[in-house]
């Protein structure tokens, strides 16, 4: 038996530390809000050309077309829908 403490190894020596990280990019400014030109102007309104035979077919689709006739006496009652 042998009474002598068994040597330690001798660490590896530590690596080298990696190189610091380059300074932050200033960022560009963000872009300003839009500003309205002709803030004093209204704009003028646009609207597309419609025909006559195209408004009334447009009136006919909508709830215009179901007229509810009020007591005019005839015949046959309902809703005025064309077949």
């Amino acid at each position: 038996m042998c009474m002598s403490t068994p040597s330690v190894p001798k660490p590896e020596p530590m690596p080298e530390a990696p190189p610091a990280p380059p300074p932050p990019v200033e960022q560009p400014k963000p872009t300003p809000a839009p500003e309205l030109v002709n803030a004093k102007e209204k704009a003028p309104k646009i609207s597309a050309k419609k025909s006559k035979r195209g408004s009334q077919q447009q009136a006919a689709r909508g709830t215009n077309a179901l007229k509810i006739p009020l007591s005019t006496g005839a015949s046959k009652p309902g809703l005025n829908i064309p077949t």
